[in-house]
């Protein structure tokens, strides 16, 4: 399956490589995008394996070959199929997973919200609850750094300076809102919730895990 807006222009190099294209029930999709790109395709079908191609300047998980070289790679066994856990939580009675972040912020900019993150009481704009995966994205733009492992959780403009903190596999954050009005956002999901006082969040890393495709 290919998958984004402007996969219909690889559709002939793909089928010249003897790959069948379907519309359902796919064994690996194409994204053909950025990152953005990748992420929805993964929403939209969790579980399948994926071989992100770069068709934007902003897909920092593309691989640098050139499309044609992929998919003769991918073809001879020669890429690496690589698992990726998820985070999850739940809200109004429904999980939902994310690959990148789950990002928390304040409703309203000229308004900082009070929470506690494992009991600990924080005023800031919110926090951003990273993957391994999305380690690279809004998390690097708040901390300046990445991590390797585990899953990390970064601190927005809190009034106290504050290292990103870090948790075990088999470990959880609990998020809750003391004051103010926030949402809740995911990947690059149109779903954004909103937060209402006294709401509590449970984040933890999820059995679900993104197949992806890399050099």
């Amino acid at each position: 399956m290919l998958f984004g807006k402007a996969s219909k222009s690889i559709e002939e190099l793909v089928k010249g490589l003897n790959f069948e294209i379907v519309s359902k029930n796919p064994d690996l999709i194409l994204t053909y995008g950025g990152d953005g790109t990748l992420l929805s395709s993964e929403r939209e079908y969790p579980r399948i394996p994926k071989l992100p191609l770069r068709e934007s300047q902003f897909c920092h998980k593309c691989a640098t070959h050139k499309d044609e070289v992929l998919l003769k790679n991918l073809l001879d066994d020669k890429l690496k199929l690589k698992e990726y856990k998820k985070l999850e939580t739940t809200i109004l009675y429904k999980n939902f997973y994310a690959l990148n972040d789950f990002v928390i912020r304040n409703f309203s900019p000229i308004h900082a919200i009070r929470f506690e993150v494992n009991d600990k009481f924080l005023i800031g704009d919110g926090i951003a609850v990273s993957t391994l995966f999305g380690s690279s994205g809004y998390f690097k733009s708040i901390t300046r750094q990445t991590f390797k492992d585990e899953f990390g959780v970064a601190f927005n403009n809190t009034t106290e300076k504050l290292d990103p903190l870090f948790l075990k596999d088999e470990g959880s954050l609990t998020f809750k809102l003391i004051r103010g009005k926030a949402t809740l956002s995911f990947d690059n999901s149109p779903d954004i919730f909103t937060i209402d006082k006294d709401s509590e969040l449970i984040f933890k890393l999820s059995d679900q895990v993104a197949k992806i495709y890399q050099d």
